[in-house]
């Protein structure tokens, strides 16, 4: 029972696969894997949880059901983003009274907005819940990008937002980012690429797609980097990057994610309307080439 505030919070954020399934079961030996595993939080219905696919009432739903069965055990952070504030503020408002440690909201997509505009629609967002707001800077997602300089603003003008999830894949952005905001405002990263880089300049967090897979290479690396050991954390970056290079080449990727899961025994189901299921090709590409990254999961989590 962790139950960590959102300040204090240090180490790996799994980006969670939401369960397409209503085998409850199926998800809680998935969070027991996360959580013997070193996972210390659960980011719920972000990029490759598909989230942005469903509606409000899906999403409230499949939220209630990860928070309950999540428990105490993690620091769970919803992502409640949408492209309208009304939809952001009743899922966020949702996910404050069920329980969530956090919300986030990806910047509004669809329309290219200056920091000013980004400030007021946050700090109405922040107003609509009692769980601490962050940002959700996706450039690929939203559809524009957004500097350090425009974060500081929106900062600045919506006092009610705690921090930031990162995930313009940026090192220079990152590392402004840290170094301007690290010692004020929750830094979070995301890009499975920049896992070592992230700890490496002092970012406490990281939310990692590929920890809702790998949650032992995951956090191999953060405790490889927590005590100084950069050659081995390296090593695992590796393994890691080889892994994500992948899981992007074969397949529509939140289907590949899916799959790669599936091979270590957890099925939640299919990745959601209207993505496609794997051939069955790209299933066989993937089971030969990702066995070598299972068995180091494997190995790392018999022996740490």
């Amino acid at each position: 029972m962790i139950a960590v505030r959102l300040e204090e919070f240090k180490g790996i954020i799994a980006a969670t696969i939401t369960p397409n399934t209503a085998d409850e079961s199926e998800v809680s030996r998935y969070l027991d894997l996360l959580e013997r595993s070193g996972v210390r939080g659960l980011f719920i219905l972000g990029t490759m949880g598909e989230g942005a696919k469903l509606g409000p009432s899906s999403r409230q739903r499949l939220a209630e059901m990860m928070l309950g069965l999540a428990g105490k055990r993690f620091l769970k952070i919803v992502h409640v983003g949408a492209p309208d504030i009304e939809t952001a503020e009743q899922l966020a408002r949702h996910a404050g009274g069920c329980g969530a440690d956090g919300v986030s909201a990806v910047m509004p997509y669809y329309y290219r907005y200056d920091a000013e505009s980004l400030a007021a629609f946050y700090n109405r967002l922040a107003g609509s819940t009692e769980a601490p707001l962050l940002l959700y800077n996706n450039p690929g997602r939203q559809g524009y990008s957004v500097s350090a300089a425009e974060v500081g603003r929106v900062f600045e003008l919506a006092p009610g937002v705690r921090g930031i999830k990162d995930t313009s894949g940026d090192p220079a952005m990152l590392l402004e980012l840290q170094t301007s905001f690290g010692s004020t405002h929750f830094v979070a990263c995301g890009g499975d690429h920049l896992l070592h880089y992230a700890f490496a300049i002092g970012v406490r967090a990281h939310v990692s797609s590929l920890a809702a897979i790998y949650p032992e290479i995951a956090t191999g690396i953060w405790r490889a980097a927590s005590r100084g050991d950069h050659s081995t954390a390296l090593r695992l970056q590796n393994a890691l990057n080889r892994a994500r290079t992948l899981l992007r080449a074969v397949g529509p990727d939140t289907a590949s994610y899916r799959y790669a899961l599936r091979l270590r025994g957890i099925d939640l189901g299919p990745p959601l309307f209207p993505t496609r299921g794997l051939t069955g090709e790209e299933m066989e590409k993937l089971s030969h080439g990702l066995e070598p990254l299972q068995r180091l999961a494997e190995e790392i989590g018999r022996h740490g």
